[in-house]
Formats: structure tokens, C-alpha cells, sequence
């Protein structure tokens, strides 16, 4: 072999080399350049703490000789419309919500819990201690709801997809139960979550967005604001009271002082 065709020989096997090295060097580099997927960011719209219902003493039900009424209207803006709008965007999700968008409807001041909290005494706890909540295009009906201690709730699943509900005490990590649903039509009733008095907090490991609230109290004054933020609590004994105003992502409920006249109606307004 002549020393002309050894350089040559020796030029091509450093060629190759060069150039299986930079074709390693793109790849690696195509790698570290590829995106990664990201989760899908947790909406925490949540109080930071707990927050009390309880009297503090048990309730005593009693004859009411006279009584008068709280009633007013809070006007705190209803957040479940951002829940509404994140499922909108997810097909599996939004399977009635494919037709023309309607009009959109007035504001919302819906979804506020009211209560008395230090009342001791009154009208009797009610007899019918069962509700119902529902996952409907992924996201929960009722989004807020208030029951008494005792009360047991039909955890129900009205559509096709796979949801894992997790109820945990409004505030800390205390899982009460999980509810996974594999079908529609599928029904769970738990007496868990309203064995205490305090906020139960309703999440879908699935679909962050499929949000609510179960507000437990040891006493029947309490009251869920409508859409248009009116709300009225009554048969109450005469008296003076701490009136109670939350709505989810507040650390503390708005306190407010009122006064109760036999055959009266206080009002207040926010």
C-alpha cells in the first residue's frame, strides 16, 4: 500500500468520526431542546384555614313562643363561573357545550353561606337528612351546599367520564373518603363527610376544576345565598346575634352583629 492511500484511508475514518460526532451531539442536543409536558396546574381557590361552624355547645331544639327572621342580600360574585369555563375547554368535558354559545347570563351572587353562630337554642333540626350532589360535565351540582350533623349525601355521577372525588376538611389534608366513579348513573352514599360540624371540601383528582363545598352545622340557621344574593333565615329567638357571611376563598367569614325583634326582620347587605 502506498503512503498516498494510507492518508487518504487515514483522512475518511477521521471524517466519519467527525461526523458520527456531530450527529450525536444534534440528537443530544434535539433532546434537551424537546419541551416537556407539564402537569395541569391545581386551582386553589380555597380558604388558607379552617373555619368554625359549631356552637360550641350542643343545640337544644325548644318552643319558640315568638321568633323573628334575618333576610338580606350579599352580593359576593360567584366564582363557579371559572370552574364552568376550564371544563368548557376539555372535550370530554363539554359534550352539551359544543352547540352555539348563549348569551351570557347576569352575574352570579349565588353559592355565599350565612349563619347564626352563637345561637343556643330554637326550632327543631330537621327531620329530612339526605342530599344529593352531582358531577355533571364535570363540574358538581350543588357547588356549595349547607347541611346539618347526621345529614348522608348521594354522591352521584350523571355522565360517562371517570371522576375520583376527594373529600378532605376544609383547610387541612384530612381525607374523609374518595368516591371514584367508573359509570354513568353511578350512586355512592356516605354518611362520612357530615359527621362533624365544619366545611368539607370536594375536589376531582382528575379534573381540578370539579370543585365544592359541604358546610356542616349542630344547628339549623344557616342559609345558602340564590343567584341574585338573597337569602333568609328563620324562627330565631329573640336576641342579638353574630350573623356569619363566607364564600369560598375567604380565611375568616365577615362578622356582623344583629338584633332580633319577636315578630321582626333584621336585614343586613354586602
Amino acid at each position: 500500500m502506498t503512503l498516498s492511500v494510507v492518508r487518504r484511508s487515514i483522512g475518511s475514518l477521521l471524517a466519519l468520526a467527525f461526523i458520527a460526532s456531530c450527529t450525536k451531539d444534534s440528537s443530544s442536543a434535539n433532546r434537551r431542546a424537546a419541551p416537556r409536558a407539564t402537569a395541569t396546574p391545581r386551582v386553589d381557590d380555597s380558604a388558607a384555614g379552617s373555619i368554625e361552624l359549631s356552637t360550641g355547645t350542643p343545640y337544644a331544639p325548644t318552643s319558640l313562643p315568638a321568633s323573628g327572621s334575618l333576610t338580606g342580600t350579599i352580593r359576593i360574585a360567584d366564582s363557579a363561573s371559572l370552574g364552568d369555563s376550564a371544563a368548557a375547554a376539555v372535550a370530554e368535558c363539554a359534550p352539551k357545550r359544543r352547540a352555539p354559545k348563549a348569551p351570557s347570563p347576569a352575574k352570579s351572587f349565588g353559592n355565599t353561606i350565612v349563619w347564626i353562630a352563637d345561637v343556643k337554642s330554637g326550632k327543631p333540626l330537621p327531620v329530612e337528612r339526605r342530599v344529593d350532589l352531582s358531577s355533571d360535565d364535570c363540574l358538581l351540582d350543588p357547588r356549595v351546599q349547607a347541611v346539618v350533623v347526621g345529614t348522608t349525601v348521594n354522591v352521584i355521577n350523571d355522565e360517562k367520564v371517570l371522576h375520583r372525588l376527594v373529600f378532605t376538611k376544609l383547610g387541612t389534608h384530612d381525607t374523609l373518603t374518595v368516591t371514584p366513579f367508573f359509570n354513568v348513573g353511578q350512586i355512592v352514599a356516605s354518611e362520612r363527610l357530615a359527621k362533624s360540624p365544619g366545611i368539607v371540601e370536594v375536589r376531582c383528582a382528575r379534573h381540578p376544576w370539579t370543585h365544592g363545598y359541604i358546610a356542616v352545622f349542630d344547628h339549623p340557621y344557616f342559609a345558602v345565598t340564590e343567584a341574585n344574593g338573597s337569602f333568609k333565615i328563620d324562627s330565631l329567638p329573640p336576641g342579638s346575634y353574630k350573623a356569619m357571611i363566607w364564600h369560598e376563598g375567604d380565611a375568616k367569614p365577615i362578622e356582623q352583629q344583629v338584633q332580633i325583634t319577636a315578630g321582626g326582620t333584621a336585614t343586613i347587605a354586602r
